[in-house]
């Protein structure tokens, strides 16, 4: 490895344009994550951390969070079920708190904002609308809550699915070094590269290291609980391997080259896809617009109106409002649309 004197090390920063303080801090993030994934290994397992707002959500809350568990337990099933698949690091009943917690914290604030607000109504005029503000926000809160953790299993399924292909090539060339399975899953977690797969693999060495589960057996619990059907049928495809005596290195090559060509084909998709985006665009936020305004510039030399409106207010509107707008939404559309590297 090569290595450079301080005068160099100055001399290389300076063109790069970075700060000492840049760097330290870039160490110590990489020193931080790479001490995380060494305590991981060598502990063979993870805990939950302890969560500040639960933590607070719970001294307020717990107790009626836990007697709804226990009354209405389906009520909260499909809730517990999604924070199991979402990978949020935390206990079911905690997140209930939260949800309690969070919904009356967002009445309260809504209804003191409301009246605020509404202050011109006069003093009950502002109460009534306040506490119709305080509702709406504390709804809202209580939907978005509710919710959250089935807007994360989206996410994280096509997370995996996008690193999957990576992690199967790596555990192919690791069984094909003649590695027992289950140091397969160790080398993925010192890479350090796979964020989203690394938290499945966590969950098998905590099966495996923490509870005393064979290696078929957490792999088949994972399998049931991960968001990604992808990775949920090479878990299933490991087990069955391996209970029936066959070939994990031919297994794991197979399923390896399928990835990277589902892959190739995926990316493959995209880029054409982007050539119809391509045109859309043009065709609606570029054509049309330049069409509409000369429109209104020949009716405006006519001396006409547009529903009743002006068309300078038209104008001004479309140009500062609903162009910005469109633009906006198909930007995000796009970024949706893209597949994650």
């Amino acid at each position: 490895m090569a290595s450079f004197s301080k005068k160099e090390k100055v001399k290389y920063l300076k063109e790069l344009n970075f700060k000492d303080e840049d760097v330290k801090r870039f160490i110590k993030k990489r020193k931080k994550k790479r001490e995380d994934i060494e305590e991981v290994i060598e502990k063979g397992y993870t805990t939950y951390e302890m969560n500040y707002l639960g933590k607070v959500a719970n001294y307020f809350t717990r107790d009626i969070a836990y007697s709804l568990v226990k009354k209405n337990p389906n009520l909260v099933k499909n809730l517990f079920q999604n924070l199991r698949l979402s990978g949020i690091r935390m206990f079911s009943r905690t997140y209930i708190s939260i949800l309690l917690f969070l919904t009356a914290f967002g009445f309260v604030l809504g209804t003191l904002l409301g009246v605020v607000i509404f202050l011109n109504y006069g003093v009950i005029g502002a109460v009534i609308r306040g506490l119709i503000f305080g509702i709406f926000v504390m709804v809202l809160t209580g939907f978005l809550t509710y919710h959250y953790p089935s807007m994360l299993i989206g996410s994280r399924a096509r997370k995996i699915k996008n690193e999957l292909p990576f992690v199967i090539l790596t555990m192919s060339a690791v069984a094909g070094s003649g590695a027992n399975p289950i140091s397969i899953f160790k080398l993925i977690l010192e890479t350090g590269e796979y964020k989203e797969v690394s938290g499945e693999i966590k969950k098998i060495m905590n099966y495996v290291n923490l509870f005393g589960y064979d290696l078929t057996t957490a792999l088949s619990a994972v399998a049931k609980t991960t968001p990604s059907e992808h990775f949920k049928e090479l878990l299933n495809g490991m087990v069955a391997t391996i209970e029936s005596g066959g070939d994990l290195k031919d297994y794991l090559r197979n399923k390896a080259m399928d990835a990277m060509n589902n892959y190739r084909l995926e990316r493959k998709k995209y880029v054409q896809s982007l050539d119809i985006y391509s045109d859309i665009y043009t065709g609606l936020l570029i054509a049309a617009p330049l069409l509409f305004l000369v429109t209104l510039a020949i009716i405006n030399v006519l001396g006409g109106t547009l529903f009743g409106l002006k068309i300078s207010v038209i104008a001004g509107i479309g140009t500062y409002l609903i162009l910005p707008l469109l633009n906006i939404g198909f930007l995000v559309f796009v970024n949706l649309m893209q597949p994650e590297v």
